[in-house]
């Protein structure tokens, strides 16, 4: 309110930006919100356990790091739907995959490929693999050895 006092004019475009952005933002965020009341009612922690749990292995975690790699929108967007795994029977390690991976937008790919070619974003997208999978085993590590205490 005091900035709309010094300066009307900037803080009336600042505030247009603003509703610009969050008329942008709003149907990512319905999408995320959709998505995760559907896992929260439809998925039963048996199933989110089955393939994302502790009987998952590396394998859930490996699923996990290319879900998050097809994920698109701001990542802040996407915490619900995190909590939500969590509290379904995810593992740790596979929301931090997810999260690690997030950093890899698929559809996107060609477009980078344009500008940095085919080798560069191979190389980054393995090392990206890697390194998320690893992140997620880390923080599973030290997060459980942390209740464990």
């Amino acid at each position: 309110m005091i900035l709309f006092l010094i300066c009307p004019g900037k803080s009336l475009l600042a505030l247009k930006r603003g509703i610009i952005l969050l008329l942008r933002m709003l149907p990512i965020f319905l999408c995320v919100v959709l998505f995760s009341s559907f896992i929260a009612i439809f998925l039963s922690p048996k199933t989110i356990q089955k393939y994302m749990g502790q009987q998952s292995g590396l394998k859930g975690v490996i699923i996990a790091a290319l879900l998050g790699t097809i994920i698109v929108g701001p990542l802040w967007v996407l915490f619900p739907l995190f909590g939500t795994l969590l509290k379904k029977g995810a593992r740790i390690s596979v929301v931090g995959a997810m999260i690690g991976t997030f950093a890899i937008k698929t559809p996107w790919i060609p477009y980078a490929a344009s500008f940095l070619g085919w080798p560069f974003i191979i190389i980054t997208v393995i090392l990206t693999l890697i390194y998320a999978i690893l992140e997620g085993l880390l923080m599973e590590k030290i997060l459980n050895g942390e209740n464990s205490n």
